[in-house]
């Protein structure tokens, strides 16, 4: 089923595999990163330089080959040989989570209270959750990933290991536009973590209390998070603002970003690509919601789409 909308397709090899392979429900308690083979003299030890808070490179792409050449280029710092990516439609957007961002306007009269609120959010969940669950989580960092999932401001930030998921998600729907009207870019965040940034095991660890970012992934799979070969970051809270830093500007995570935008204008160009690549609601979201988007974009448009120059389409009898 094809739209047929705008550009040719422009062929892409891409480097990043993953395994998605389900993983049984009861795991040990160790939680390693996906194994990656580290073709093409990706793997390479770790740097020891720069730091979160500084962003080491910025690009500009508006094709899926522009965006191919600079993933391939990519050089992990850590063993796993993993490097992560998160998608926006508004570059403008921090890398915080959701329920540190100023548009979660969450109840307390004073930001100190944070920690009281995040608190309350997370045992109503479980309390009123548990009897929905079909298996149920073995602990705090299963319970995280699995509220995350469902929609609840937590302190976890999502990131996928598939490069062109993350492009996806940033081109999706229409450009955002300014107030002048102009579209607002989009961006593809990289996180290149080091070895130390990622959390091993969750035996003794705590999540509301760790004072580090900490990349890992949940044993509680869902199968979107397969399809999407979903991670994730964990963010502390700052104790001196009872505040949650962005990404870019905090410290703690020893790992690199890099800054991919993509213009406005080259959304729906990149969206088409992307699809004929098997990028889409129905491969994301592998259920009756990603038919549905898939569908009712497929017999649609958006604002920043056209119908095909297809006569034959809109022949008329």
């Amino acid at each position: 089923m094809r739209r047929g909308i705008l550009t040719d397709t422009r062929r892409l090899i891409l480097s990043d595999r993953f395994n998605t392979a389900c993983w049984p429900s009861r795991l040990p308690t160790v939680i390693r990163p996906q194994l990656r083979r580290g073709g093409r003299g990706r793997r390479t030890r770790p740097s020891g330089n720069g730091g979160a808070n500084n962003i080491v490179e910025t690009h500009r792409v508006a094709t899926i080959a522009e965006y191919s050449e600079v993933i391939s280029k990519l050089k992990a710092n850590n063993c796993q040989d993993l490097i992560l990516f998160r998608g926006h439609s508004d570059s403008e957007w921090p890398l915080q989570p959701k329920i540190g961002r100023p548009e979660t306007r969450l109840k307390g009269k004073q930001q100190s209270e944070l920690r009281g609120v995040e608190k309350r959010l997370f045992e109503n969940f479980k309390r009123l959750g548990l009897p929905m669950m079909h298996i149920k989580p073995e602990d705090d960092f299963d319970w995280l990933a699995v509220a995350q999932h469902h929609g609840l401001p937590t302190r976890l930030l999502d990131w996928t290991g598939n490069a062109l998921a993350a492009l996806w998600f940033s081109v999706r729907y229409a450009p955002v536009k300014a107030h002048d009207s102009q579209l607002k870019a989009g961006v593809v965040w990289v996180l290149n973590p080091q070895d130390e940034d990622f959390l091993e095991e969750t035996r003794n660890a705590q999540p509301f209390k760790i004072n580090k970012v900490k990349v890992y992934r949940p044993r509680h799979v869902a199968g979107r998070l397969i399809a999407q070969a979903g991670y994730f970051t964990l963010h502390p809270l700052d104790p001196a603002t009872s505040r949650f830093k962005p990404l870019r500007k905090d410290p703690t995570l020893k790992g690199d970003l890099i800054e991919i935008t993509i213009p406005g204008e080259a959304f729906s160009d990149l969206r088409d690509d992307l699809e004929r690549h098997g990028v889409s609601d129905l491969t994301m979201f592998p259920d009756l919601d990603g038919v549905c988007r898939f569908v009712t974009w497929n017999c649609s448009l958006l604002e920043d789409e056209a119908d095909p120059p297809n006569d034959l389409l809109n022949k008329r009898e």
